[in-house]
């Protein structure tokens, strides 16, 4: 009976087998409907269970406000629903005024340009740290503001725009009041005459060269330009800064020559006030000041617009190092005031903003004085001046093996004999912002004069601005004191 119930069972696996077999190949539309994955719906009390983000959004199309339920919080809910949609939020251009949308997950950062900040760059704001607030002369940054206060320096007043400054005297600081007159470099003076200053060595014949260099109408500009340089001194050999210009009368109006009591010349200095000039310390180890002479240009020719003052006090640096030359500055106070005209007239001091603006590589300042015609030669007749740039703090200190303090700065060229030299010390390195003159640096030292691969050393100016205000204050009368200008 059992073996009986056995072959029964197994002839009907078999049969079975065969029906199955034969239906194991769909068709495509049948295949398709039995994989399809069916959605569920929630059942009633599902509804009142916590969400499921696997239920609510995955096996389902979710709504932000499910997603909300689940997240609980808008910061992640919103970083979530950013991924699941796959959208960009800086997609729809967010930032304003040229802002640049960086993507953050669900949120974005704008990179604002300058002069607008905010969370879409919508504020505008001004620092003095940017094109000196726009300020023509001095900038200060207003605490807790968004704009900034300008200013004006000595002589000067803010316009109705708040930004820029008209004069009020007629010899403020930092004016040029002369026609610029197109003197050529003496590079391109003939060779005659070049001949003429190397050979001729007679100290006492004082002969004057009348030179006409230049006496043209233009006829396409209807105007006429006669360049004159009265004086030419023809026992001077060419004169040091190579490639530099006499500096016409009156195109360096702050420039000063310091004397001593026998009347000679031995220094450079400029015109801060009527009553103040700067000057280097170093010039006054051995010598003592007597004198400054405004308005000088040809030193071995007294002329009208020449003035000479009594030098009443020196105050030099009380840090001054006459071994490194740190701290190279001095002042020198007056018997009694310059009067200014269109040959004599201060230069500017900068603000901190300003100097931070103009002490950078790649701008330039003129340096001027009657200084040796070479380093082994005698000193100028006539003064001259010389255009250096500014050179890179890190630059400057690799040049020397001697010490390069952060009261100091280089400039110069490393290749090409363009430089002060002795006799150009306590001079200025002027350099030009908005139409005014400003005191940078003076003539401090240098290893030899124009030596390829060294420059010229200047003492920092902006380092010492208040020590400046604050020895004016401290050793004159009220009303001759400078003005700081922060």
């Amino acid at each position: 009976m059992a073996r009986c119930y056995c072959l029964f069972a197994s002839l009907v696996f078999v049969g079975s087998i065969g029906g199955i077999s034969s239906s194991v190949f769909l068709r495509k539309n049948e295949a398709s409907r039995v994989l399809r994955i069916q959605k569920r719906s929630n059942w009633f009390w599902e509804e009142t269970r916590l969400g499921s983000l696997e239920r609510e959004c995955y096996e389902e199309l979710c709504s932000f406000e499910e997603a909300r339920e689940i997240y609980k919080s808008n910061e992640r809910t919103l970083e979530f629903w950013y991924r699941y949609k796959n959208l960009d939020p800086c997609q729809s251009t967010p930032c304003l005024n040229g802002g640049i949308c960086k993507a953050n997950g669900h949120t974005y950062v704008c990179l604002c340009p300058p002069l607008w900040k905010g969370k879409i760059c919508e504020r505008e704001y001004i620092e003095c740290e940017y094109k000196n607030g726009f300020c023509q002369q001095y900038c200060t940054n207003v605490e807790d503001s968004e704009n900034v206060r300008c200013k004006c320096a000595e002589g000067y007043q803010l316009d109705t725009d708040q930004r820029s400054c008209v004069k009020q005297v007629p010899y403020p600081c930092g004016m040029i009041n002369v026609e610029p007159s197109r003197v050529r470099s003496i590079d391109h003076l003939s060779e005659n005459y070049h001949n003429l200053l190397e050979n001729d060595t007679d100290m006492e014949n004082n002969t004057y060269i009348e030179m006409v260099l230049n006496d043209t109408n233009d006829e396409e500009n209807n105007t006429s330009t006669k360049e004159i340089i009265s004086s030419i001194d023809a026992t001077s050999h060419l004169f040091r800064i190579i490639g530099g210009n006499i500096c016409t009368r009156g195109m360096c109006p702050w420039q000063v020559l310091i004397n001593d009591d026998g009347k000679y010349g031995f220094c450079g200095g400029s015109l801060i006030s009527s009553y103040w000039v700067i000057t280097a310390a170093h010039c006054f180890v051995t010598i003592k000041p007597h004198s400054i002479t405004a308005g000088e240009y040809d030193k071995l020719r007294s002329e009208d617009v020449e003035q000479t003052v009594l030098v009443e006090k020196l105050v030099i640096h009380p840090q001054f190092d006459p071994i490194t030359y740190d701290n190279d500055i001095a002042l020198l106070y007056l018997s009694s005031q310059v009067n200014f005209n269109q040959f004599i007239s201060p230069i500017c001091l900068p603000n901190y903003h300003l100097s931070h603006l103009l002490l950078v590589e790649g701008q330039t300042g003129y340096v001027s004085g009657w200084g040796l015609t070479n380093e082994r030669g005698r000193s100028s007749r006539f003064l001259r001046r010389v255009n250096l740039p500014y050179i890179e703090q890190e630059t400057c200190i690799k040049s020397t093996q001697l010490l390069v303090t952060d009261n100091m700065f280089c400039a110069g060229y490393v290749n090409q004999e363009r430089d002060s030299c002795k006799g150009d010390s306590g001079g200025p390195y002027a350099m030009n912002y908005q139409n005014a003159w400003y005191l940078t640096g003076l003539v401090s030292w240098g290893e030899g004069c124009a030596q390829q691969n060294k420059y010229g050393m200047y003492t920092r100016i902006p380092n010492y601005l208040s020590w400046i205000y604050e020895s004016s204050l401290e050793h004159s009368n009220h009303s001759q004191h400078l003005r700081y200008n922060q």
